[in-house]
């Protein structure tokens, strides 16, 4: 899931993006926000406002 978050982050489609990482942070697992904050990875979705509040609701 966080492959395809990723693709659609770097093709622009930054709305599916944030979708699936809305999946991904609701099940424990690898991934938390502070680590999505710092990975460089997530650069394409680091201005929208729907990456932004995903973090936020999901610090922790």
């Amino acid at each position: 899931m966080s492959y395809r978050a990723h693709i659609y982050g770097l093709v622009g489609e930054l709305d599916a993006a944030i979708a699936q990482l809305e999946i991904l942070l609701s099940e424990p697992g690898y991934y938390t926000a502070a680590g999505m904050s710092l990975n460089p990875v997530w650069d394409p979705l680091r201005d929208h406002p729907g990456f932004q509040a995903l973090l936020v609701k999901n610090e922790g």
